[in-house]
């Protein structure tokens, strides 16, 4: 039996996916859905969730944020954040706080990679960091 694929989805992979979901060709959405179909194990990074509601509350209005919120929760896990993540991200020394806690969450929480529309933002990561599309690709090379 195949081991599911667990990924975290960094914030701004689902800001495209949540903000332009009427575009059937989106990379983005396509991924989450992975997620959604059951297809691999999506997570998100609990510190991500309030920055993730500002933008679609600006996005969308607070309704709408709230109920995309609701939505994503409803598929995707959350991936805890204790001291041992921020230790960790704050030990990498990278200029971006917010991509250090998304990589070190998935790390400390046993997840295999992060899926990010930034991968160079992740430079020398411990764990893979893919685009969406690398995924996509991924998952359909494993189902053929």
């Amino acid at each position: 039996m195949e081991t599911k694929t667990k990924a975290l989805f960094d914030v701004s992979v689902l800001v495209d996916a949540l903000t332009n979901a009427d575009d059937p060709n989106l990379e983005s959405l396509a991924v989450l859905s992975l997620a959604a179909s059951g297809q691999i194990q999506g997570f998100v990074s609990a510190s991500a969730i309030d920055s993730l509601h500002d933008i679609l509350t600006r996005a969308l209005g607070a309704s709408h944020a709230r109920t995309k919120i609701q939505e994503l929760r409803a598929t995707l896990g959350i991936a805890t954040v204790d001291a041992t993540v921020v230790d960790a991200a704050v030990a990498l020394g990278w200029n971006y706080l917010d991509d250090a806690l998304t990589l070190e969450c998935a790390r400390v929480n046993g997840l295999d990679r992060v899926i990010t529309l930034n991968p160079t933002d992740f430079s020398g990561s411990a764990l893979p960091v893919q685009a969406p599309g690398q995924l996509l690709h991924e998952v359909t090379n494993q189902r053929h």
